[in-house]
């Protein structure tokens, strides 16, 4: 475990980790139907949001089957939702096509705007910050620690990160790319397009819990998620793995039961804080369950 690596954990656990997070790309939606014409489009219950409240979803296709991850916040006369960059441009076009009579227009505004995702218990002070620095931001929790979202034009979004670091001093620290890849897989965070995709059902990628609600009227795509939930349940599971020896674990190594029955495979890895290695990975359904004993790579492991 590197120092670096220690000191963005701590900060995760005890200040703020500050993720610079230019993987994502915005949507803008105004108009004065944009938010229940996006409630009807995502899984997160978007209708109620007023100005600097914000909400995790999942756009989902008529199948159920995910398209994007999202992180909606809004605004006075706006909602910015951050999606995956690679993903923004046929987001837009997505939810473009199901712009009937509403009153909405949906932009794809990428290269003018920049998110900063806040992690940690003193996320909330954080957040402040960032608004005295001109920027929206809303309370965003994905890692059960504490959290926000912050959304910022591109120019401003330096001043931003360093009013941050005014305010908190050595309690904020700014994440490195290897540093959260370890500890969005310490904490359970899968991502698209490495631990799930199009293929997936939100139950598969283990999001219903912060992603979805299921008391909200209709979306699309709402009837398979629903059912899925309600009357089934998915055959795979996106659980965290806990695995012995320091030896690396490859990607797409199996994990099977002790008596050598296949059950799964590993997406994501990283060293664990104590030692050994920590991973995600797909198990079926009735193996997702804390203590379950497993092998991977020839290494004892168990579901975390």
């Amino acid at each position: 475990m590197s120092d670096d690596v220690a000191r963005q954990r701590a900060a995760l656990r005890e200040g703020a980790l500050v993720l610079d997070a230019t993987d994502l790309g915005t949507l803008v939606t105004t108009g004065a139907d944009r938010a229940t014409w996006l409630n009807g489009m995502v899984t997160c219950d978007v209708a109620p949001l007023r100005a600097g409240d914000g909400a995790l979803g999942l756009a989902v296709a008529k199948s159920g089957k995910l398209l994007a991850e999202l992180v909606v916040v809004a605004a006075d006369d706006a909602l910015y939702v951050a999606v995956p960059r690679d993903r923004a441009a046929p987001m837009q076009e997505h939810l473009d096509r199901h712009l009937i009579m509403e009153d909405a227009v949906i932009v794809d505004a990428s290269a003018d705007h920049a998110w900063l995702l806040l992690h940690g218990p003193a996320a909330p002070e954080a957040a402040l910050a960032a608004r005295e620095a001109g920027a929206l931001t809303a309370p965003i929790d994905r890692t059960g620690r504490g959290g926000a979202a912050v959304v910022t034009s591109v120019g401003a979004r330096d001043a931003v990160v360093a009013a941050i670091r005014t305010r908190l001093a050595e309690r904020a620290v700014v994440a490195t790319a290897d540093g959260w890849e370890a500890l969005r897989i310490e904490e359970g965070i899968g991502r698209f397009g490495v631990d799930f995709d199009e293929d997936n059902y939100p139950q598969e990628a283990s999001l219903e819990r912060a992603c979805v609600s299921f008391s909200k009227g209709c979306y699309l795509g709402q009837e398979a998620v629903f059912m899925l939930e309600k009357r089934g349940h998915a055959k795979k599971r996106l659980v965290r793995l806990v695995v012995q020896g320091e030896a690396d674990v490859p990607v797409g190594a199996p994990i099977t039961l002790l008596d050598g029955a296949s059950v799964g495979q590993v997406t994501s890895r990283a060293p664990g804080p104590e030692g050994g290695v920590v991973a995600l990975g797909y198990v079926k359904w009735k193996h997702a369950v804390s203590g379950v004993d497993v092998v991977i790579d020839g290494r004892s492991a168990r579901v975390a």
